[in-house]
C-alpha cells in the first residue's frame, strides 16, 4: 500500500505505522483487507481486497464495477474494514463511504500495472456465472495474443477501476495477555476526530 498525502491526524498515522511495523515484521499480505458490504435485501457479504493507496483520508482499491460487490456499492455506501496482522497482533477495523475514483486515477493506476493483470482484467466478467475455469483461461489467453499481435489495443474497461473509502471510523486492537485486550477507537466528528476506548 502506497501512502501519499495522508492526513496528519492521529488515527491516520496510527494506522500507518501498524502498517510498517508489520511489514517490517514480515507479514504476507499486509495491504489484504476484508471489506463488507450489505445488499438490497440486507444480507451482509464479505471478501478480501488488495489496499494499493491510502490517498488522503481514503483507502484505496481496483475492481469490477459489475461485480457483485459493486452492485451492493451502488445499493448501500457504507462499508466496513477489516485488517488483521498476526505477525505484531494487531487487528484494525475501518468503516466509512464508498465511492467511485476519479476515471484519471484508475487510468494512472491501470496503466501502472503489470500487463497480466490488465489483460485479467480485460478477460474476466468479475462475479458472473462460466461453465469451467478453462473457459476463463482460454479468453485470457486469447486476449493477450490479440494484444501481443496488435490486434487489439490494451485499454482500461469502462468496467472496471478505483473504489475509495472515505474513513469515518477506527479501532486500533492491540492483543494482550489474558485477552485483557486493548481498543482505542477514532470516530469523525465533522473536522474532529473523537477518541475513546472499548473494553476486550
Amino acid at each position: 500500500m502506497l501512502f501519499k498525502s495522508l492526513p496528519e491526524s492521529i488515527p491516520f498515522l496510527k494506522f500507518q505505522d501498524f502498517y510498517l511495523q508489520a511489514e517490517d515484521a514480515g507479514q504476507p499480505f499486509t495491504e489484504a483487507g476484508c471489506i463488507s458490504s450489505v445488499d438490497q435485501d440486507g444480507a451482509p457479504h464479505a471478501r478480501y481486497v488488495n489496499f494499493k493507496y491510502f490517498f488522503e483520508d481514503n483507502l484505496i482499491f481496483f475492481s469490477s464495477y459489475t461485480s457483485n460487490k459493486a452492485l451492493d456499492f451502488d445499493k448501500n455506501q457504507k462499508v466496513a474494514i477489516n485488517f488483521w496482522w498476526p505477525s505484531i497482533d494487531v487487528q484494525i477495523r475501518a468503516e466509512g463511504i464508498i465511492s467511485k475514483c476519479p476515471e484519471k486515477f484508475s487510468d494512472e493506476h491501470f496503466y501502472g500495472r503489470e500487463q497480466g493483470k490488465n489483460i485479467a482484467a480485460i478477460a474476466s466478467d468479475q462475479s458472473k456465472l462460466i461453465d469451467s475455469y478453462e473457459m476463463l483461461e482460454d479468453r485470457y489467453e486469447h486476449i493477450k495474443s490479440s494484444i501481443e499481435s496488435g490486434e487489439l489495443e490494451e485499454v482500461r474497461p469502462e468496467n472496471w477501476g478505483g473504489y475509495q473509502v472515505k474513513v469515518t471510523f477506527f479501532e486500533f486492537w492491540e492483543a494482550n495477555k489474558d485477552r485483557l485486550n486493548y481498543r482505542e477507537c477514532y470516530k469523525r466528528n465533522g473536522d474532529q476526530w473523537e477518541k475513546f476506548f472499548l473494553q476486550s
